[in-house]
């Protein structure tokens, strides 16, 4: 029975956190995988060069050594054996399971924020410290978005919450109030 791609980013995810747990490596894999994820973010042709039946299993191995070279031992490990098992596709799921269960672990909440124009630095420390207050965080993790659609205001989207306080949503609950 063929695994999902969920239940082996879930399977990898979890085995590749608790072994680094057990090394006490967690903040150092962390790094090192953000800055994997960064490299497929920014070129996903990557993976698909992986998963390419035209491209010979020799030159796969040349650049799975070349991203071995500069990887721990225990991301190296996991490159090799997602390669072997021909699991590559899966490497951002896996980083995304991992960083999941190294947030709960510190009590850290990713937060995609949503305004109208950009946020300096000073109005992110205190949106993410209000934003760990109400939710109970110690950490929080902006991810700032510019939309001018919202006209004003902001919307705050967590992995279990959504708070909108965009003037957008205000217009429109006065407008459906209004037509009722």
């Amino acid at each position: 029975m063929a695994l999902s791609n969920a239940q082996v980013a879930s399977r990898y995810g979890q085995a590749l956190f608790d072994v680094a747990e057990s090394q006490e490596a967690t903040p150092q894999i962390a790094t090192e995988l953000a800055e994997l994820k960064t490299v497929i973010e920014q070129q996903p042709e990557l993976l698909v060069f992986f998963t390419s039946p035209q491209i010979t299993a020799e030159a796969k191995k040349e650049l799975l050594a070349s991203l071995q070279a500069s990887a721990s031992e225990l991301v190296s490990n996991l490159l090799q054996m997602l390669s072997d098992y021909q699991r590559l596709q899966n490497v951002s799921e896996i980083i995304d399971e991992f960083n999941r269960l190294y947030d709960e672990k510190n009590g850290t909440v990713r937060v995609k924020v949503t305004t109208a124009i950009e946020l300096d630095d000073d109005q992110k420390t205190k949106l993410s410290a209000k934003f760990a207050q109400v939710v109970g965080a110690n950490k929080v993790v902006l991810e700032p978005v510019v939309d001018k659609k919202i006209i004003g205001g902001v919307i705050l989207r967590s992995k279990d919450n959504i708070y909108d306080g965009s003037v957008k949503s205000k217009i429109d609950n006065i407008k459906r109030l209004l037509l009722n």
